[in-house]
């Protein structure tokens, strides 16, 4: 999948770069034996005069916003031979000038309004589909109106202005580049081979570099007007509108769009899996890991009906079982892999697979793949345990509560998302309380009878594809080898599971102690509590989630008072391996199956930590694990050990991707080689010890005097009270507070610069940061902000839409307050090895012109408008909330102080952006970093 707002995420090997749903063309489907499950009633949906659909749906999560999307039924799949990429062109050409919105007019008409480019305008192209993606205010119907405009003329009105495309061209090429790594060449070796016989294996969205650079404008316009016609698409808008008005607006504006030319039919492109097991084994010497996956291929079953919903939660049970079978057997120090798992994945529109794979660990893939076909060999020859089935039940249906109760809540660019897949696939949206029905009706009929045949019949030789990748210099099996462990393993006599019931996670409640005391925090409208060991507990009543709770909890300290900075650094790691209390991993793995809840607890540098989340119904649940964690740390030496062999599978070959090596020196650099900023190396691991790494833990977490504990989301008090004195009130506290120290951890200072040379791909990357020391205020914090807004849409505007030199490109500006008090301010991107220099002084001309000029009055509304906007949204989610407390609470400030939005728009000032971009960004400190490709590479074609 092609997006196009940000860099793309790393690519995993075989990953199908589409949406993780994605079935057959409906007039291929099989006629349902049952009607198809009704659409949810709240959304209106239909076809126009000219056969465009489309879906409206009124929703109020976020408030006085709408998302109005265009879905696309073509993706690169339906690209000629000499248009290969050409679909994913097509969709930022829509960015780049319509019949109404000339050039960049309608990323600056959205950053107007307050919107931002990326995430509130984006695009993402896939085998099967194309889909624009666009949020507007709907507090002023012009603006919304104004979007339903644009939307309208990605549709029709695309213009292709000849210099425009010419300069898109070069942004393309650097998301191919971008793109291209040992990942991307593992899936040019095993691509063709999953997809044998058919147009996919050659379709890759991103397409081909040298049609990218060559190819012509009409090829372009010829993409376009063949596959963007009223019946391939779909207008899709839910927000917080009249969605009759809305529906209007549609049929007003959508329906005089016409198609031009001859239609070419959409033709269902078929993936064969006919074909006896194919292996595929593929090595590269950038790659850092060896991965083993198991796919039978099969045509995609359509998610229509009733029927179909109960086959989903069936194989949905099977995959959480076997899922949870792999993670116990990687606990174990002597398992061959780091991990392993099992799912049902949506090849393409016309193809599924049932998938599973594991992470083998360091010489041992055949031994990853002997165990991975053992396992399947197991639950085929005896089937799962009603224990195993009782729990993932009870995790199915809660999720499924979970996700009724949050329906209303449930953000609009994800229903318009579910929009999409009913359009595309006609997979049934019958409403989130329909579906808990559904499951509730389904799950206590689902027998393991029925699991155990699924697991017997599922896969077969035909259309199987097994994928082994590694390093080129890992011990991989031949293909021959392949065959023939796969072979004894599949006949291998096994004996069955041995499954453990699940235990509780106390069997003694701790002695409670009291509330002492409470307050109010007006600013923050929060209850204030005091407990009887000191302990103090913010609580913030919301309404903006119906089954959530934040939980944060610290106390200032950390590994800054811990001279043993190994174990210090790793002791989080190394307890959570362990389980706690009395239970192992496993066992509280079985112990949470089924309650929506989760903890995590840190030991940070400056301080202890806790985050987490739950929901009302399980809030106890989460108190419990709060406590354990935090109070009965479990030593497992075996635990100890995977966790150990994991992180060296990682340690021993992290520098074989330039980007970390990258990343690591430029980091070294930074902070002059400081013992504290050291990456995981084999040797720092080997110094890691189980006994001093819980020492370390014990010693930071006996005594809780000095703690905050913070509770944001659907709370009821009354609950919530003696939850607290029976799980925080009893820590321990022995009055002593403690402080973080400062460690001493210097910068380099002046003009430095560093070039990595490594990698056999044609790109680079460019690093410059500015730092040095400057005294903290809230001011010039402010300041600092503004001017990353500022810095980020002038640098996209200079190196990617005048010069189309970058995909993307980051800036930061921070001012910290803790533990010293210093400036930074960062620039970075990737490109081609030819364009360093040009980018870089075209960066730096960028902050020349605002430390010299400031900025113009459009940017400068922009950013206003930007920061209101945002905080429209932001002040109704509960994380906003939580991070806003802690600052106030650690730092001992008024909430009102830290959360003040008008202190900030004052800032918005030109003579400001200048002033900090002076500050900021001083020449005198700035290092300068840039990886390049190894030598003797060829320039991309």
């Amino acid at each position: 999948m092609a997006a196009c707002g940000a860099p793309p995420p790393p690519q995993s090997v075989a990953a199908p770069p589409q949406p993780a749903v994605a079935v057959a063309e409906p007039a291929s489907m099989p006629l349902p034996i049952e009607p198809e499950t009704p659409l949810d009633p709240a959304i209106r949906t239909g076809k126009l005069k000219n056969g465009m659909t489309f879906y409206v749906m009124g929703h109020q999560k976020p408030e006085q916003r709408a998302a109005l999307w265009l879905a696309v039924n073509a993706g690169s799949v339906q690209e000629d031979d000499d248009q290969r990429g050409l679909a994913h062109f097509v969709e930022h050409m829509a960015f780049n000038g319509t019949k109404r919105y000339a050039k960049q007019e309608i990323i600056n008409y959205i950053e107007k309004i307050g919107m931002r480019f990326g995430p509130d305008v984006n695009a993402y192209t896939s085998f099967d589909q194309t889909v624009y993606m666009l949020t507007v205010p709907t507090d002023d119907k012009a603006m919304m109106h104004t979007g339903l405009d644009i939307l309208r003329d990605w549709a029709g009105d695309v213009a292709f202005d000849p210099a425009e495309v010419e300069k898109e061209r070069g942004v393309v090429l650097e998301e191919w580049r971008l793109g291209r790594g040992p990942f991307a060449r593992i899936n040019d070796k095993q691509w063709p081979v999953m997809f044998q016989g058919s147009k996919y294996a050659h379709r890759l969205p991103i397409g081909l570099s040298e049609i990218l650079r060559k190819a012509p404008r009409e090829a372009l316009v010829r993409y376009y007007k063949d596959w963007y016609r009223p019946e391939n698409m779909a207008v899709i808008a839910v927000g917080d509108f009249d969605p009759e008005a809305m529906e209007k607006e549609i049929t007003a504006r959508f329906g005089n769009l016409v198609s031009e030319g001859t239609k070419r039919p959409r033709e269902a492109v078929a993936v064969p899996h006919e074909h006896p097991t194919a292996v595929t084994i593929a090595t590269d010497p950038e790659l850092p890991f060896s991965d083993v996956q198991v796919i039978d291929k099969m045509d995609h079953r359509p998610e229509l009906t009733k029927a179909d919903y109960r086959r989903m939660i069936v194989e949905n049970l099977y995959h959480s079982m076997l899922r949870a079978r792999f993670s116990q057997l990687a606990q174990d120090p002597a398992a061959p892999f780091t991990g392993a798992g099992s799912y049902t994945s949506s090849l393409t529109r016309t193809a599924d697979g049932f998938v599973r794979s594991a992470s083998a660990k360091q010489g041992r893939t055949a031994e990853a793949l002997t165990l991975l076909v053992r396992e399947i060999e197991r639950v085929e020859q005896h089937g799962f345990t009603e224990g195993e089935l009782d729990r993932a039940r009870s995790e199915t249906l809660a999720s499924a509560e979970t996700s009724a109760a949050e329906w209303a809540k449930t953000p609009s660019d994800q229903i318009a998302d579910e929009m999409t897949r009913h359009f595309f696939e006609r997979e049934q949206m019958p409403g989130r309380l329909v579906e808990l029905e559904l499951n509730r009706a389904v799950l206590p009929t689902v027998t393991l009878a029925e699991l155990n045949h699924l697991a017997a019949t599922w896969g077969s030789d035909k259309g199987r594809v097994i994928s082994i990748s590694g390093p080129a210099t890992a011990k991989l099996p031949t293909e021959q080898e392949v065959r023939a462990l796969f072979a004894a393993a599949s006949k291998d006599k096994v004996e069955p599971w041995k499954d453990e019931a699940a235990r509780p996670l106390l069997t003694k409640l701790p002695t409670p102690g009291k509330v002492v005391s409470s307050t109010r925090d007006t600013g923050a409208d929060a209850t204030v509590w005091t407990l009887s060991n000191g302990v103090r507990v913010i609580v913030k009543l919301t309404s903006f989630q119906n089954d959530s709770i934040e939980i944060q909890g610290w106390k200032p300290g950390g590994t800054s008072l811990v001279p043993d900075l190994v174990n210090g650094r790793f002791a989080s790691a190394v307890v959570a391996t362990g389980g706690a209390g009395d239970l192992d991993a496993t066992a509280l793995q079985k112990a949470m199956m089924g309650k929506i809840a989760w903890i995590s607890v840190g030991l940070g540098e400056m301080s202890e930590s806790v985050r987490g989340s739950t929901r009302p119904a399980d809030l106890e649940t989460a108190m419990q694990l709060m406590y354990q964690r935090l109070t009965a740390p479990r030593r497992d030496e075996r635990a100890f050990a995977a966790w150990k062999d994991d992180q060296l599978e990682w340690a021993r070959n992290r520098r074989m991707l330039a980007e970390v090596s990258f990343y690591e020196d430029m980091e070294a650099v930074r902070s002059k080689n400081h013992p504290r900023r050291q990456p995981t190396t084999p040797e720092l691991l080997a110094k890691v010890d189980l006994d001093k790494a819980h020492a370390v833990w014990r010693s930071r977490f006996a005594d809780f005097t000095g703690a905050t504990f913070v509770f944001v989301g659907n709370v009821d008090l009354a609950k919530l009270q003696p939850l607290v004195e029976q799980y925080l009130a009893s820590l321990p506290a022995a009055g002593k507070k403690d402080k973080w120290k400062d460690v001493g951890i210097t910068y380099a200072a002046g003009k430095v610069s560093k070039e990595i040379v490594q990698g056999s791909e044609p790109k680079s990357y460019v690093s410059m940061t500015f730092g040095a020391p400057e005294k903290w205020s809230r001011d010039a914090a402010r300041d600092a902000r503004v001017l990353a807004m500022v810095l980020q849409i002038r640098l996209r505007e200079v190196l990617r839409e005048d010069m189309g030199g970058v995909y993307g490109v980051r800036s930061s500006v921070s001012l910290s307050r803790e533990p010293t008090m210093r400036r930074e301010a960062t620039i970075s991107f990737g490109c081609d090895p030819a364009n360093v220099e040009k980018l870089r002084d075209a960066a730096l001309g960028v902050l020349r012109t605002i430390q010299k000029e400031g900025t113009s009055a459009e940017i400068l509304s922009k950013v206003t408008e930007q920061l209101k906007r945002a905080r429209e949204t932001d002040a109704k989610e509960n994380w906003w909330w939580g991070s806003q407390l802690r600052e106030a609470y650690w730092y001992g400030e008024d909430f009102t102080t830290v959360s003040d939005l008008s202190g900030l728009l004052a800032r918005v000032t030109s003579d400001r952006v200048k002033a900090s971009a002076k500050q900021f960004f001083s020449e005198k400190h700035l290092v300068f970093g840039v990886l390049r490709p190894a030598g003797g590479v060829a320039p991309a074609p």
